[in-house]
């Protein structure tokens, strides 16, 4: 049995069949169908007229539709106090069972053929609620294809018939394609905004803004006839003795040449160039005599129509004044020329908001008082009331750039793995399992930390011949000088924040040397500190202003491409200062690259591990 015969079921205290169910709860009977369906009142079709011939109206109405068209409906358990938005079924846990969430899911996925006509269904109520303030949503098995067939129809295209039994519903198909239903078959609901004054009229932007509308039409009919104003392009010339022009030819037609040479020429020029634009008749003046010599008598009169001054500004004016009274955003019109791209995110979720939000939350509340609830009775599901159809606009909404603020949160352990996949745009199906992350963190040790590193290729996997005896080898004898090679690391993959080893059980030496190479890591953080800034956008070194220098890479992050550029004459004393110690060159390099991509700020221990890992010296350590 489909969906819609089910919550159409005769229930105690509940719509009896055969009635047409409105979005605020109220119960019609045919009579009352063949009063309310059908019936349009004068401001909803001149709302159509200018929708259709106002391209600023046909803009901020089809700004709301898209944006609509965007959302996803889901159905969800509402939060009894309140604060929060329905939980989706999905999010639910192991607290329900299968079959319990299939009775839930099968309204929503019967309604519209499931998301992408639901997304249709979204724009045409858009469209329908902002210029005639209401919509009927029509369900009805296709006699062609059997199959359930939901359309969403404008007033227009929905009328009574019958006594108020049957309905005519105009299908998409075609203009001849229509059928009737009949009420018992079919599922009818109403959804409309409903009049401050009176509830059961509709409303809409629309009513309120005839006025600037006709005003636009009135100035856009004013340019066209100046344009198409055939004196604007050349005007008269007066040359000879006698007002006449060379005789036309009399010609057969429904427009002959009138009687009067002179008016006849006129008017053939004027028709010539509004039938082409390239004809000659648009650009060479009209050439008439006059008594008098050539000389002295040429004259030429321009009567052009001069377009008038303040016809842009009143332009303007009318069509900020429509944006206005549109439920969108007014730089949706207007444009974001006094926007900047720091509040730009803001003007884009404020229009969401307080413009499609209450929109969807009036459609949601119609499906699911009018359509979902009663399925769910009919279909057995435990306290309904506790359910319902809600959207989500997560796709809609932009944010400004976070993740340098989440990533400086994330080490400090101040935020979870999931909150900062959602800053950097991942989601919790991105984070790597419980393998892979151990994976990591060995490839990590082996590659950090030269005691522990065969015993982090031995779990991978990994045996090295004589792995063994060299291990022994070197636990048995005494601490030599290690040879003073360049470390071979490799650059830290981009794709992920590069980790820094822990300096747990690193000795620190508050001597000359550890003295020296601090001093070199904080002049190149320094350097790095300053590069950035000038990166930076006037506002964001305002917002750093109290950040010192050398941590600046703490809050703007760095990119691997532009990191030898960066540290190009960043170590300049530091190598003077320091010959022949290319290890430790490299391993102070290394070690002020990953904390730049890391965001992560320099300490003393952290630098001390990393030295001590790249084996250059006992002493660095």
């Amino acid at each position: 049995m489909a969906w819609w015969k089910l919550h159409k079921r005769d229930k105690p205290g509940g719509p009896v069949a055969g009635s047409a169910v409105l979005a605020s709860a109220a119960i019609i009977t045919r009579d009352q169908v063949r009063s309310v369906v059908g019936k349009t009142q004068e401001w909803q079709a001149q709302g159509w007229d200018f929708y259709r011939t106002v391209p600023e109206l046909k803009s901020g109405v089809r700004w709301a539709a898209n944006g609509l068209s965007r959302a996803r409906l889901y159905v969800g358990r509402i939060d009894p106090d309140g604060s929060s938005a329905p939980v989706p079924v999905d999010a639910q846990g192991d607290d329900m069972s299968p079959e319990t969430v299939a009775r839930l899911l099968a309204p929503l996925e019967e309604l519209a053929g499931g998301q992408l006509g639901q997304s249709e269904m979204l724009r045409r109520l858009s469209v329908h609620l902002d210029i005639p303030g209401e919509s009927y949503l029509v369900g009805f098995d296709d006699p062609t294809s059997g199959e359930r067939r939901w359309l969403v129809c404008s007033p227009s295209e929905v009328t009574s018939t019958g006594g108020g039994g049957t309905i005519r519903v105009q299908l998409p198909d075609s203009q001849s394609a229509r059928i009737e239903l009949s009420i018992d078959d079919c599922t009818l609901i109403r959804l409309w905004r409903p009049d401050d004054e009176f509830g059961y009229l509709p409303d809409s932007p629309i009513q309120g803004l005839q006025d600037p509308l006709r005003e636009l039409q009135g100035l856009t009919a004013h340019v066209l006839a100046t344009v198409d104003s055939r004196l604007k392009g050349a005007g008269i010339g007066l040359i000879s003795d006698e007002v006449t022009p060379a005789s036309p030819q009399q010609s057969d037609g429904p427009n002959p040449i009138h009687s009067d040479p002179v008016t006849a020429a006129l008017i053939e020029a004027f028709g010539a160039s509004l039938r082409n634009r390239d004809s000659a008749a648009a650009l060479v003046p009209i050439l008439l005599r006059v008594p008098g010599s050539v000389e002295d008598k040429f004259k030429w009169f321009d009567f052009a129509a001069q377009l008038d001054e303040q016809l842009l500004p009143l332009r303007e004016s009318a069509t900020k004044r429509v944006a206005i009274g549109l439920d969108t955003p007014p730089e949706a019109l207007t444009g974001m020329a006094d926007v900047n791209h720091w509040t730009g995110w803001l003007v884009s979720d404020t229009g969401i908001t307080m413009h499609l939000e209450p929109k969807l939350g009036l459609v949601c509340d119609a499906f699911t008082t009018q359509y979902f609830r009663p399925a769910w009775e009919a279909l057995g599901v435990p306290d309904p009331e506790n359910w319902a159809c809600w959207y989500d606009t997560s796709d809609l909404k932009q944010r400004p750039n976070r993740a340098p603020e989440a990533a400086e949160a994330h080490a400090r352990g101040a935020i979870s793995d999931a909150a900062y996949l959602r800053e950097l745009g991942f989601s919790a199906e991105d984070m790597p399992d419980e393998d892979e992350q151990r994976r990591r963190l060995l490839v990590q040790l082996a590659t950090t930390n030269a005691q522990l590193a065969p015993a982090a290729l031995e779990a991978l996997g990994v045996r090295l011949p004589g792995i063994e005896q060299a291990a022994a080898t070197d636990a048995a004898r005494a601490p030599v000088e290690i040879s003073r090679v360049a470390p071979a690391v490799e650059a830290p993959v981009r794709d992920e924040p590069p980790a820094l080893p822990i300096a747990a059980s690193a000795v620190l030496d508050d001597g000359w040397r550890m003295n020296c190479l601090d001093l070199a890591v904080r002049r190149a953080l320094a350097r790095s500190g300053n590069w950035l800034l000038s990166r930076a956008g006037r506002a964001r070194r305002g917002e750093l202003s109290h950040v010192p220098v050398h941590q600046v890479h703490m809050h703007v992050s760095a990119d691997q491409a532009d990191l030898d550029g960066i540290l190009g004459d960043a170590y300049r004393e530091f190598h003077a200062s320091t010959p022949g110690e290319e290890c430790l060159h490299a391993a102070v390099d290394l070690y002020v690259r990953r904390l730049l991509l890391a965001g992560v700020a320099h300490e003393r221990g952290l630098l001390a591990g990393h030295l001590a890992a790249a084996g250059c010296d006992r002493a660095a350590a």
